[in-house]
C-alpha cells in the first residue's frame, strides 16, 4: 500500500491464512515485477539538454540544413505528439478519447503535474544560466542595438549562444534586431525565444499572432498548443486558440476550448464567461453531449455564479437533472432562494426529512425543485408536492410541460398513480385542452396499474389526435388481443392517412401477425406484400414479369434497367422511368424500421407456407417477385430462388421457373434434386427450349455426360419420340447395364408397337418382352425372384408390359401374384408409400371390366382400392 505521507510504497507480507475469509476477496494474485533499467533523471535530463543545445547552435551557424519548420517539429517533438492526438479527437467527437469525464480528468492530470522538470520540450522552467562574463557581454549588445549598432549587437549575441545556446536573452535581443528588417528571421528568433523562456505568455501570443498573418495557422495552433502547456492557467492563450479554431472551421475543438478556458476566467470577465458559457452549453445540448454542457455551466458558476440570471439558473438546473445530479440541483437552490429543506445532516442530502417551497417560487423552479426531490426519494412529501404544484403553478398551455416533467420523474419512481392524481387537472379540467402526449403518459400509468380498460381508452384517444404515434398503436394493439378482441387489434394497426407519412414497417409487421393469428388470409398476404415490396420496382405485366426472371437470379440489375427502359419507352417519357427507378430507394430511404433482414426473410417463409396451405399460388408468385427486384435479401438468394421455382411451377407458370432452374443446374450440375424439378417441369410444361438446354449443358459438363444421355432419354420418352429414346438408351444399356434403363427400354418398344405407322408391330412386342425379362434378371441381382426384396415391383411392372401389350392372360397371372406376394419388412413398414397392392388392384379392376365382369373389377376395387 502507499504511504499517504510521501511517495514512500510499503510492501507488507500477509499469510493468507491469518486473514479472514469475508476480506480475501480484497487481495489479487500479482506477479513480481521485472526491472528492466534503472534511468537516472537527472543524467538524462541533462544529455537531453545538450542534445537540444547542440542542435539550436548547428541551425544558429546554418550547419542544420533542415528547413526552420521540420527544425521546430525536431525541437519540439513531445507537443507535436500532443497536438496529433488532439486533432485526432476533434476529428471523431464520438472517439472515447474526447469523452466528458476523460478529457477532464486528462486536463486536470496533466495541470496538476509539476513544471520544474529542467526539460525544455516538456515544459519545465528554466532559469538563466549566464555567467557573469556572459551577462556583461549580454548588456554590451544590448547597449549596441540601443546605439543602433546592429551587426556588433548581432556578433556578440552569436558568440553567446556559442558558448551557452540554452539561453534565451540573446534571441530575445536578435528577435528585436530583425523586427523591422527581416520577418523571417524576427519569426524564427522569437519561436526560439519562446521556446527556451517557455513561461513568456506575451512572446508565445506574438509569435501566434505573427504566424496567423503570414496564413500558417496549423504553426500557430501548434504554438498556442505548446504554451498552453507551459502556462496553463492562462486563459487568453485558450481564448486565442479556440478563435483561431473557429477561423480553420473546427467548430467542435474551437468549443472544447472554449469549455476548458471557463473555469481559468477571472470575476472580472463575467460577461464574457456567461455568454462564452451559453454557447458553448447549448452546442454540446444539440449534440446531445449533456456531460459537456453542464461542464461549462459549472465553470461558468464556479467563476461568476453570484451574477447568474433566473434564464441562466434555469438552463444549469436543467443540466443537472438531465445528468441527474439532482443533490446538486438542490444545493444551488438552497443557495439561490429562501426555500427550506431539513435532513439528516447538513452536507448530505441522503435523507430529506421535509421542506417548505415559499409561494413566490418560480414556476420552472419549482418544478425542477419537484423533479430532484422525487428523484431523491422524498416519496413520504409526494402528497404535498402535488398539492402545491396545482395550487401555485396556474395550469396554463405553455406550463403543462411542467407538469408533464413532474408527471415522468413520478412514472420512472414507478408512483403512478401520484402521476394520474397530478394529471388530474389536465385531464378533467376544462382550463386548457388536454395534448396527446398527456394522454399518453395516463395510458402508460394505468397500463401499469393494470387498469386495462381505462387504459384501452386513453390510448384510443391517443391514436385519435396523434394518428401518427405508432408506439401508442402498438401497445393498444396488444392490450385488445390480451382481452380477446383481435378485430379491433387489427384495426389498431392500420395504416394511418391515404398513404401519407413514412412507412412503418413494424406496424406492417405486426399487422401480419395478428391477421395471420385470426385467419385473415387473404389480408395477410396482401399486407405480407406490402411489407416486403416496398423496398422493390413494382411489376405491372407480364412482360416486365419475364425481363425480371430473364437473369435467373434473385437480383439481377440489368433485367431492372430493362424494365424501366420498358417503361420509359411506353411512356415516351424519360424522366418518369428515372422517377420509377428512384421510388423504392426514395422510399427506403425514408422509411422508419427496426425490422431486421432475417425477420422479414422468416415473414416470407410464413408467407409461403400459408399460401401453399390454401393454395394462392399467384399471391405467393407475386411475393417472389417482390423479393427479387430488391438487393436487401441477397444474402437469402439460393433459397429465394428455389422457393420462386417451386411457387411458379405450382402456380403453371414453368417458363419463369424454367428460367431460374437452368441458372442453378449450370451452377450446380451433379444435384439430383434440381434434376428431379426439371423432369416435373418438362411433364407439366410444353417448352421446347429444355432440349437446347440439355444439349448445350452436355457440352459445358462432359464429367456429368451420363445423367444428363439419361434425362435426354427420358425426355424423348415423355415427348412421344420413342426412336430417339431407343438411340439413347441402347448406348447407355450396353456401357452400364441398368435395371431402370432395361424397363426404359421396353416401355419405348411397346410404345412403338402402339403405332399405326409401325409394320412389325410383333417385333416390336418381342423386343419389350424381352428388355422386360432382362430388366427382371438385372433388378434380381442374380438372385432368385422369390429372394429379391423388390419382388412385388418387378411382378408389377411385367404385368404393366404385358397389359400395354394387350397379352392379358399373361398381364392377370404377374398381378395376381404381386398380390399374393409376402411384403418385405422394410415395405410393410412404409406400406403407404412403397406398396404396389393398390395400383395393381385397379389394373386388374380395368382388365376385368373391359372383358365385361364388372362384378369381378368390383370386387378387386372393394377390397383393395376403397379408403
Amino acid at each position: 500500500n502507499m504511504d499517504q505521507s510521501g511517495d514512500a510504497i510499503l510492501i507488507e507480507e500477509i499469510d493468507s491464512n491469518d486473514v479472514p475469509e469475508n476480506e480475501l476477496g480484497q487481495f489479487e494474485e500479482t506477479e513480481p515485477l521485472h526491472v528492466v533499467d534503472i534511468i537516472d533523471e537527472a543524467e538524462a535530463d541533462a544529455q537531453e539538454e545538450e542534445e537540444e543545445g547542440a542542435l539550436i547552435k548547428r541551425y544558429v551557424q546554418g550547419v542544420q540544413c533542415l528547413e526552420f519548420p521540420d527544425f521546430c517539429t525536431k525541437l519540439e517533438a513531445s507537443d507535436e505528439e500532443e497536438e496529433e492526438a488532439e486533432g485526432e479527437g476533434e476529428e471523431k467527437p464520438d472517439a472515447r478519447a474526447l469523452e466528458p469525464s476523460t478529457s477532464a480528468q486528462a486536463l486536470a492530470r496533466s495541470e496538476e503535474e509539476p513544471s520544474g522538470s529542467g526539460r525544455v520540450g516538456g515544459g519545465g522552467i528554466r532559469k538563466s544560466q549566464l555567467s557573469t562574463a556572459l551577462q556583461g557581454l549580454m548588456g554590451e549588445a544590448n547597449l549596441s542595438f540601443a546605439y543602433g549598432r546592429y551587426e556588433t549587437a548581432e556578433r556578440i549575441c552569436m558568440e553567446i549562444i556559442r558558448q551557452n545556446p540554452l539561453a534565451s536573452e540573446p534571441f530575445y535581443t536578435l528577435a528585436e534586431i530583425y523586427e523591422n528588417r527581416d520577418e523571417v528571421k524576427f519569426l524564427h528568433f522569437s519561436t526560439l525565444a519562446a521556446h527556451l523562456n517557455p513561461h513568456d505568455r506575451d512572446m508565445w501570443i506574438r509569435v501566434s499572432d505573427l504566424l496567423v498573418q503570414q496564413g500558417n495557422l496549423t504553426r500557430a495552433r501548434l504554438i498556442y498548443t505548446k504554451a498552453i502547456k507551459m502556462i496553463p492557467k492562462a486563459y487568453q492563450l485558450r481564448l486565442r486558440k479556440a478563435q483561431l479554431l473557429q477561423k480553420m472551421g473546427e467548430t467542435y475543438a474551437s468549443m472544447f476550448t472554449y469549455l476548458k478556458m471557463l473555469p481559468l476566467m477571472p470575476p472580472e470577465e463575467w460577461k464574457m464567461c456567461m455568454n462564452t458559457a451559453q454557447n458553448v452549453a447549448r452546442y454540446f445540448h444539440v449534440l446531445e453531449k449533456h456531460t459537456l454542457a453542464l461542464e461549462a455551466m459549472e465553470g461558468a458558476y464556479t467563476v461568476c455564479g453570484a451574477r447568474f440570471s433566473l434564464e441562466d439558473i434555469n438552463m444549469y438546473l436543467e443540466l443537472l437533472i438531465l445528468n441527474k445530479q439532482y443533490a446538486k440541483v438542490l444545493k444551488c437552490l438552497r443557495e439561490r432562494t429562501n426555500f427550506e429543506l431539513e435532513n439528516d445532516q447538513e452536507e448530505s442530502l441522503e435523507l430529506i426529512y421535509f421542506c417548505v417551497i415559499p409561494d413566490d417560487f418560480i414556476p420552472e423552479l419549482r418544478a425542477k425543485l419537484c423533479v430532484s426531490l422525487i428523484h431523491m426519494r422524498a416519496h413520504h412529501l409526494l402528497g404535498y408536492l402535488i398539492q402545491n404544484v396545482q395550487e401555485h403553478i396556474t395550469l396554463t398551455t405553455d406550463r403543462v410541460e411542467l407538469y408533464m416533467d413532474i408527471t415522468e420523474a413520478m412514472m420512472q419512481e414507478h408512483k403512478y398513480a401520484e402521476a394520474i392524481a397530478l394529471m388530474s387537472p389536465i385531464t378533467d379540467g376544462d382550463s386548457v385542452e388536454c395534448p396527446a402526449f398527456v394522454w399518453l403518459r395516463q395510458a402508460e400509468c394505468l397500463r401499469q396499474l393494470n387498469r386495462t380498460n381505462e387504459a384501452i381508452q386513453c390510448y384510443e384517444r391517443v391514436v385519435q389526435m396523434a394518428p401518427f404515434c405508432y408506439d401508442a398503436r402498438f401497445t393498444l394493439s396488444a392490450l385488445l388481443k390480451q382481452q380477446g378482441r383481435h378485430e379491433e387489434a387489427v384495426q389498431a394497426l392500420e395504416h394511418p392517412g391515404d398513404g401519407e407519412g413514412p412507412l412503418i414497417a413494424r406496424l406492417l409487421y405486426e399487422r401480419c401477425v395478428m391477421l395471420q393469428h385470426i385467419g385473415r388470409i387473404e389480408e395477410f398476404l396482401d399486407v405480407g406484400y406490402a411489407l416486403l415490396s416496398r423496398h422493390s420496382i413494382k411489376l405491372y405485366n407480364r412482360e416486365e414479369m419475364m425481363a425480371a426472371a430473364n437473369g435467373g437470379s434473385a437480383y439481377n440489375s440489368e433485367s431492372l434497367k430493362i424494365i424501366i427502359q420498358m417503361r420509359s419507352m411506353a411512356a415516351d417519357n424519360a424522366t418518369s422511368g428515372e422517377q420509377e427507378q428512384q421510388d423504392p430507394a426514395k422510399t427506403a430511404a425514408s422509411e422508419v424500421s427496426d425490422l431486421t433482414v432475417k425477420d422479414e426473410f422468416n415473414l416470407f417463409l410464413q408467407l409461403m407456407r400459408t399460401a401453399h396451405e390454401h393454395r394462392m399460388y399467384s399471391a405467393a408468385e407475386k411475393i417472389c417477385f417482390a423479393m427479387v427486384t430488391t438487393k436487401r435479401f441477397t444474402c437469402y438468394h439460393n433459397e429465394i430462388e428455389r422457393i420462386m421455382i417451386l411457387v411458379c411451377y405450382y402456380n403453371d407458370d414453368c417458363t419463369i421457373a424454367f428460367s431460374y432452374l437452368r441458372e442453378l443446374i449450370a451452377k450446380q450440375a451433379g444435384q439430383v434434386t434440381l434434376w428431379n424439378l426439371l423432369s416435373l417441369m418438362i411433364q407439366k410444361g410444353d417448352e421446347v427450349r429444355y432440349y437446347r438446354f440439355i444439349r448445350r449443358l452436355m457440352v459445358r459438363f462432359p464429367e456429368e455426360t451420363k445423367a444428363m444421355r439419361m434425362f435426354q432419354g427420358h425426355y424423348h420418352l415423355n415427348c412421344g419420340s420413342f426412336k430417339y429414346a431407343l438411340n439413347i438408351y441402347m448406348p447407355i444399356l450396353r456401357e452400364n447395364p441398368d435395371p431402370v434403363v432395361a424397363l426404359c427400354v421396353a416401355v419405348a418398344f411397346n410404345q412403338l408397337a402402339m403405332q399405326r405407322k409401325v409394320m412389325r408391330k410383333t417385333a416390336a412386342v418381342g423386343q419389350a418382352v424381352a428388355f422386360a425379362e432382362r430388366y427382371k434378371d438385372l433388378r434380381c441381382a442374380g438372385k432368385n425372384l422369390e429372394d429379391c426384396a423388390a419382388q412385388q415391383e418387378i411382378l408389377y411392372n411385367m404385368g404393366r408390359i404385358y397389359h400395354q401389350a394387350n397379352i392379358l392372360h399373361l398381364a392377370v397371372e404377374y398381378y395376381e401374384k404381386a398380390l399374393a406376394v409376402p411384403l418385405h419388412p422394410l415395405i410393410a413398414e412404409h406400406e403407404s408409400v412403397l406398396g404396389l397392392q393398390q395400383e395393381v388392384a385397379f389394373n386388374m379392376h380395368l382388365i376385368y371390366r373391359a372383358s365385361g365382369n364388372p362384378w369381378k373389377a368390383r370386387q378387386y376395387l372393394m377390397k383393395y382400392c376403397v379408403v
